[in-house]
């Protein structure tokens, strides 16, 4: 709170006292001088009248000056206090909104004055949009409230062209290509437009006493509902971010994913082998060691289970506990490493007589990305385990966590699989992204699973993206892939997309 004339205000004071010491002194002077008349000459009269004539007029000069100093010193502190009175910061002075309201102020701050010796890191044109966490630009103040807000609108239009049917036509998933045997194999080229991409989303954060608080929205449009355009909800999550820890609670990607290595392509699915869900969760990622701008976490989550196995007979899935996941990052300004760890419970339970299967299941996984030149980096991915068949994009949904064997017992299902990302930047408008995945099962000869199920997958892609102006981009994107069923029937397919997308505050 600003002070209020506690500094002024003796100064004016003792220009007061000096002005009366002076007055006083001029009387005490005159005093002697009189006294000396009654027996001084004429002449010496006379030179001690001239003396203390100049004495006075030097004193008054000198009360003249100190009296336009106490003027102007009285004046100024008259203004300060018709402003301080008129300021909305000072009427109480245990002000507690004042330390949340000076940080954000700095946020806004540094979105207009980029720090130089820090500039923002280059994003290629093909980057998918709203994905990475946004940095302290484009927030607007909300009136008093100390809280900040970052709206964005993402308009996409994406136009495909596929060699043959892949069940769902906005989506390239590889583990839908017909193979051999299948209806639509080899059915011929088909063509599709797509909005769904398209996304809206809300970022708002405030300075608190325990560090930046933030709450994040956002949906795009692949919900599971009828029409062009379902909704489809991805993030609403609170974090409260520190030096020390990291807290989010709400509905986000799980922590298994390590979404800073999900390459620049243009299609919204991404490489069959990436690890993506999105769930309920509550996380908490301490600060163990922190060096400079490099930082190593230990990222634990407990998150809402989803067992994904084949209905059997009476039986239906379900969880007896959370999922759980615990892991460990390094991350610095120019690359990463992450290494993440997946505990689940796996149930089937009979509706008829309440009799349950239970299996355990475990998946680990290791993630990197780097900087490599001004303008390209690369991603890279892996993981291996038993039962996370539901974390893994192009086997998701298919009832691959766990099966029954032939004498009745609930096994987890083995999955692997490993990618690859490249981003070349050409110039700092055009770039160009690569990426290769490749996906297996191996589930054991007696499990019942149905043979027509993908045994393995294989993806590739590679585009082209043009930053035309600072807020839209048009992308061409080759995608390939292949899908290889337990009973080794192949299909391949290709596809040929195209994207125009608007980004309102990127």
């Amino acid at each position: 709170m600003r002070p209020r004339l506690c500094q002024a205000t003796p100064t004016s004071y003792r220009l007061r006292l000096l002005c009366s010491l002076l007055a006083g002194s001029c009387v005490a002077s005159f005093a002697p001088t009189a006294f000396a008349q009654a027996s001084a000459s004429s002449d010496d009269l006379k030179a001690q009248v001239a003396q203390m004539r100049q004495q006075m007029e030097a004193q008054q000069q000198v009360m003249q000056k100190m009296q336009q100093r106490l003027a102007e010193l009285e004046a100024k502190e008259s203004a300060q206090e018709k402003v301080s009175q008129a300021a909305p910061a000072a009427p109480v002075a245990p002000v507690t909104p004042a330390p949340s309201q000076a940080p954000a102020a700095r946020l806004v701050a540094s979105a207009s004055v980029p720090e130089p010796s820090k500039p923002p890191p280059y994003r290629p044109p093909s980057a998918p949009a709203g994905v990475s966490e946004p940095l302290p630009e484009g927030y607007v103040r909300l009136g008093d409230t100390g809280n900040l807000l970052k709206l964005d609108l993402v308009a996409q239009l994406d136009t495909m062209i596929d060699n043959t049917y892949m069940g769902s036509s906005d989506l390239f998933v590889p583990s839908s290509i017909p193979v051999r045997g299948q209806p639509f194999y080899g059915s011929g080229w088909r063509t599709n437009l797509s909005a769904r991409q398209s996304i809206f989303r809300m970022d708002f954060r405030r300075d608190t006493d325990y560090g930046t608080l933030k709450v994040v929205y956002k949906n795009n449009f692949f919900g599971g509902g009828t029409g062009d355009m379902p909704y489809n909800m991805q993030f609403f999550y609170g974090e409260l971010d520190n030096t020390y820890y990291t807290l989010l609670a709400g509905y986000n990607i799980s922590a298994f994913t390590d979404i800073d290595v999900f390459p620049n392509t243009l299609d919204y699915e991404g490489p069959n082998s990436f690890t993506f869900k999105y769930g309920p969760q509550i996380r908490f990622s301490p600060v163990l060691y922190r060096s400079g701008d490099s930082k190593l976490t230990l990222p634990l989550s407990m998150e809402k289970p989803n067992a994904d196995i084949t209905k059997v007979g009476n039986y239906s899935p379900y969880s007896r506990l959370a999922d759980f996941t615990l892991g460990l990052r390094w991350e610095t300004p120019d690359w990463h490493i992450q290494w993440a760890n997946l505990f689940r419970d796996l149930g089937m339970q009979d509706s008829t007589n309440g009799h349950t299967q239970r299996t355990t299941a475990f998946a680990t996984q290791l993630t990197g990305s780097t900087k490599v030149f001004d303008l390209d980096s690369a991603q890279g991915w892996f993981s291996n385990g038993h039962g996370y068949a539901n974390f893994l994009q192009d086997i998701s949904g298919l009832g691959l966590d766990a099966a029954f064997t032939s004498n009745g017992t609930l096994r987890a299902i083995r999955a692997r699989g490993w990618g690859v990302g490249y981003t070349h930047g050409w110039t700092e408008t055009l770039s160009s992204s690569a990426s290769y995945g490749y996906l297996r099962i191996s589930p054991t000869a007696d499990m019942l699973i149905d043979r027509e199920l993908p045994k393995s997958t294989k993806f590739a892609s590679l585009n082209l993206a043009w930053q035309f102006s600072q807020r839209a981009m048009l992308g061409i994107e080759y995608l390939w892939g292949q899908n290889i069923s337990l009973e080794d029937m192949r299909g391949q397919g290709q596809r040929v997309q195209t994207t125009l997308r608007y980004d309102l505050n990127p």
